[in-house]
């Protein structure tokens, strides 16, 4: 079973996302920011996650180039809906050319998540 990490500093997404994966059959981690991710020590690494472009403590370009450093084959998906009169595609597009596989606006529609998750591990 692959072990799927979400790092979002939105609580309410967290959970939802949470669950919404236990239910497609994943192990889930979650962290609700780049440093909480950081210290978290895994027995094993994680296949996927799911990352918050804007966060606190460590932004998503931090947390994703300190994914790639730690764990090279973890397949990425950045997710944003803007801020602080930031584009949402904008910062998607920075994620993408640091390091994510992929780049999903919020508010994530589930489907489209799920199928882009089956299709990132294969």
């Amino acid at each position: 079973m692959a072990l799927l990490l979400v790092i979002d500093d939105d609580p309410l997404f967290r959970e939802i996302a949470r669950e919404l994966l236990i239910q497609a059959g994943y192990d889930v981690a979650l962290a609700e920011n780049g440093a909480e991710a950081a210290r978290m020590d895994h027995p094993t690494p994680p296949d996927l996650a799911v990352v918050d472009m804007l966060m606190p403590e460590r932004d998503g370009i931090e947390t994703i180039r300190d994914l790639r450093g730690r764990w090279a084959g973890v397949k990425l998906i950045a997710v944003s809906a803007g801020s602080r009169g930031l584009a949402p595609d904008l910062l998607l597009r920075a994620a993408t050319a640091v390091g994510a596989d992929a780049a999903l606006q919020k508010p994530v529609d589930h489907g489209e998540l799920l199928k882009l998750i089956g299709a990132l591990l294969g």
